[in-house]
């Protein structure tokens, strides 16, 4: 008979006062140190800009980890800004604020993001002193947590207008929102992969019989990947272009224990030979779906239909593009 000691048991103690959910989908596993004191106060910043900004009655989101594990509660607006956010709430549908965010997004932050992120990345770490090293690992901590509050700062972009759009036509249809949500398909090339990176890739393999050749080598995975970088040529710029874009992107979660893609070289490159081929490019005939929904739509509401729609598939990008 085995004696249990109670002493090593793992307690779960709520992280503080008032409700808290734990969050198995983003957390199923318990997080790095590192990550459990970064997260939080960037995930709190992120998720109060977001509900200032929509007039939400909420003063975002509080996140805390027991025994490593992610959970969160629901945190309420002060009351004296209940007036101010109710004004603000006024204006977010009369005025589609989320286009605001768009435009901002797509004009300051996912450049802004993406140059800072090159030049984080082209650092060699290894030719760095230990005080070089030391400063450029703050860096990175720092741009990080930037990363994660602007993140969750346009969250509701992503969310509204889709939400917005499944709330009425699943009304006045009936239909499950699984099915209204296939109507987004082909508005939101990001979700699939897709950047001028692949694209350039897909073209300079198209015209490279040699490349193409090499790609589809059955030799080990890792050394076919770094024979594809050492082409001459635009097969190998485009190349070198595209694992530079999504070569240290991590695979599965979002701690920095998680493996990055060039650590897994051979789903790396089955990625890239359905990328170059015709399976990746299977067409997307999303118009004959839309009219189908749409007249199941009392005609009174198909004018509304269309816009919404058009708000929803216009804003579907920002909810992967956000994850730069």
């Amino acid at each position: 008979m085995a004696a249990s000691n109670s002493s090593s048991q793992l307690r779960f103690e709520p992280p503080g006062p008032g409700s808290w959910k734990q969050d198995p989908v983003h957390f199923p596993r318990p997080m790095t140190l590192y990550w459990q004191e970064m997260h939080p106060p960037a995930f709190k910043k992120g998720t109060n800009d977001f509900a200032r900004f929509y007039g939400m009655l909420i003063d975002g989101l509080e996140c805390a980890y027991v025994n490593g594990f992610g959970y969160n509660r629901v945190l309420p607006a002060p009351e004296a800004e209940f007036p101010e956010r109710f004004q603000r709430a006024e204006q977010v549908f009369a005025q589609k604020l989320w286009r605001q965010q768009l435009t901002e997004w797509d004009e300051k932050h996912k450049p802004s993001t993406v140059a800072t992120q090159r030049k984080l990345q082209a650092v060699d770490p290894d030719a760095l002193s230990d005080v070089e090293l030391a400063t450029y690992l703050t860096r990175c901590r720092d741009h990080h947590s930037a990363m994660i509050a602007q993140h969750m700062r346009f969250t509701a972009g992503a969310i509204l207008p889709t939400g917005d759009f499944l709330a009425h036509v699943g009304d006045w249809t009936s239909l499950p929102h699984a099915e209204l949500l296939g109507l987004m398909r082909g508005s939101a090339e990001v979700s699939a992969g897709g950047s001028e990176e692949m694209q350039r890739l897909k073209k300079a393999f198209a015209k490279d019989a040699s490349a193409r050749k090499l790609l589809d080598t059955a030799r080990d995975p890792a050394k076919v990947i770094e024979r594809l970088r050492s082409l001459g040529g635009e097969a190998g710029a485009a190349i070198s272009a595209y694992l530079d874009l999504v070569g240290n992107r991590l695979i599965d979660g979002f701690d920095i224990s998680e493996p990055r893609a060039l650590e897994l070289p051979d789903a790396l490159l089955r990625s890239i030979r359905i990328t170059v081929s015709d399976e990746a490019q299977a067409p997307i005939d999303v118009d004959d779906h839309i009219a189908d929904v749409r007249a199941k739509v009392p005609a009174a509401h198909q004018p509304q239909f269309d816009e919404l729609l058009g708000e929803a598939r216009l804003t579907y990008r920002l909810r992967d593009e956000r994850g730069v």
